[in-house]
């Protein structure tokens, strides 16, 4: 501000020395030429000074104001410098936080090949065991088919006779004597016709539970297999029997898995029996009935949905007892179910 002030009294200056000249020029007609000549070399030196000075004030105020930016671009600068190095350290630290999320990423995924690795492993192991557990059950299915079909032909001569008081075996003086007061009573063309002999014969089971109500069954092993399916054909011919005019049953005496699966076909064999398709229970356990005009055999339950989905009107029949059964068979085993 001081430089612009000087400036502004040196343009006054000049100004007044201009009038001054001109006030001389208009009084140097009364000069001598000895003072004209000082008085010019005066002014040139005066005019000289003031240029000088003026030059001196612009180069001084240029010097300012140079040194005043080049302050204010260092200061700028340095600024710049430190915002650099803040980004510098902000910049390392981030590199230096992506080095550890990527050492944590190559552990991670370290692991995680480790697990995925253990993982397979264990897959295999899985399957190995599973395919292992399967084919043990096939072997436990298989063996425990042939115990029963092994058990079935021991029992296959056996006689089981139901309904007979506790005691009567002791008033017949034995077990042949009353199967052939029942022979007598039911059967006599089979009675002339055959001698049945009885090879042994007992109470099941072997003691008797007084509490209860109904007398237990009485196991004969008849000698001739054909003498038993002859008495069994007669029954069937018969439909009731009876021993002193008291109603009893004859059957084949089968293993306990046998009349499991016999059993489980009650529901079907009497929706079958209601819709007149004339079912029957052939040895052990297969289902047999008439379906136009012709005898269906099934072992088991899938090969009868299998066949009724083929057949619309044998569906109609069976749908609701085959959903009702299997409905109870999943909550069955849902009840079995261990949790893991």
């Amino acid at each position: 501000m001081s430089s612009f002030k000087k400036q502004g009294r040196k343009g006054v200056q000049t100004m007044q020395d201009s009038l001054n000249i001109q006030e001389d020029l208009e009084s140097s007609e009364k000069w001598s030429y000895k003072e004209l000549k000082e008085h010019l070399r005066q002014m040139e030196w005066n005019l000289k000074e003031d240029t000088r000075q003026q030059i001196q004030a612009a180069k001084e105020h240029i010097e300012n104001e140079l040194h005043k930016q080049i302050k204010e671009e260092v200061k700028h600068l340095y600024q710049e410098i430190e915002i650099i190095k803040n980004n510098q350290t902000i910049i390392l630290e981030m590199k230096e936080t992506i080095n550890q999320i990527k050492n944590s990423i190559e552990s991670i995924t370290n692991r995680v090949e480790q697990v995925e690795a253990r993982t397979s492993d264990n897959e295999d192991k899985i399957y190995h065991l599973e395919k292992s557990l399967a084919n043990s059950e096939r072997l436990v299915k298989n063996h425990e088919k042939n115990i029963q079909e092994l058990w079935d032909n021991i029992k296959k001569p056996n006689l089981r006779v139901i309904g007979i008081e506790e005691g009567t075996e002791i008033q017949t003086k034995g077990m042949s004597n009353l199967l052939n007061e029942i022979i007598t009573e039911n059967f006599p063309e089979i009675k002339k016709e055959t001698d049945i002999q009885i090879e042994d014969a007992y109470r099941t089971p072997s003691t008797q539970n007084h509490s209860r109500p109904t007398p237990r069954h009485i196991v004969m092993k008849i000698s001739n297999i054909q003498n038993k399916e002859k008495i069994l054909k007669a029954t069937r011919e018969r439909r009731q029997i009876t021993f002193r005019g008291k109603p009893i049953r004859l059957t084949t005496d089968f293993s306990s898995q046998t009349l499991k699966a016999r059993r489980s076909w009650n529901n079907v064999f009497q929706t079958l029996k209601d819709n007149g398709c004339q079912p029957r229970i052939l040895y052990p356990a297969k289902l047999s009935f008439r379906y136009d005009n012709e005898i269906k055999i099934f072992h088991d339950k899938q090969k009868l949905k299998e066949f009724a989905a083929r057949k619309p009107a044998l569906q109609s029949i069976l749908s609701k007892t085959l959903h009702e059964e299997e409905m109870k068979n999943n909550n069955q085993n849902h009840q079995w179910e261990v949790p893991r």
